[in-house]
């Protein structure tokens, strides 16, 4: 098991890495480390969160989809790797409480390579013969997941994904939704 994040070498050994060694959560504003299973977790989210930034996670050993992607990203552009980082959500003009989700893609020898880590129920690297495959089938799985919390038809019509360049360090929640949904929008209803 590589126990250093710079001894790292493929993303095999990354995922190994990250499995083992970070948490779900997130770092709050005045350093303090939040993890999902404390009871006020999901209170403190939205005040106190800031976006880590690479060496911030292996330090503290947590991070949230958002965090474990800027890890990610430094690893594979560090190894030369074509990436691209894409976030997930459903864009309504009403509070809800529909899961966002921030995801890793890569290209090696001209397939892509879905890489998650924060997703528990999807951990590990999924294999596509191309990168609209790949969001297709990522979008299915989205989709399926918010089944789960009674979503309409008519606001699953308003999940976005966006592909995202690499946000500034140590922004809030709010900054950091702005920066993503600001984005390059993916069309993920048309015929992909």
């Amino acid at each position: 098991m590589i126990e250093k994040y710079n001894d790292i070498n493929t993303p095999e050994e990354l995922l190994d890495f990250m499995s083992n060694n970070i948490e779900y959560g997130f770092l709050g504003k005045d350093g303090s480390v939040f993890h999902y299973f404390e009871e006020d977790f999901n209170d403190n989210f939205f005040t106190q969160y800031v976006l880590e930034r690479a060496d911030d996670v292996v330090k503290n050993k947590v991070g949230n989809c958002w965090d474990q992607v800027e890890l990610e990203r430094d690893w594979f552009l560090k190894h030369n790797y074509e990436i691209k980082t894409i976030y997930e959500m459903v864009l309504l003009d009403y509070e809800n409480s529909y899961p966002t989700h921030t995801f890793l893609v890569y290209k090696d020898h001209n397939k892509w390579y879905w890489f998650e880590n924060a997703d528990f129920d999807n951990r590990g690297i999924h294999e596509f013969n191309s990168f609209d495959e790949l969001i297709s089938y990522q979008l299915d799985k989205y989709k399926s997941l918010l089944n789960s919390y009674n979503i309409t038809s008519e606001e699953i019509n308003h999940i976005i994904m966006t592909e995202y360049n690499k946000p500034n360090d140590y922004i809030n929640c709010d900054e950091f939704i702005d920066h993503v949904v600001n984005s390059k929008k993916l069309d993920i209803f048309s015929d992909l």
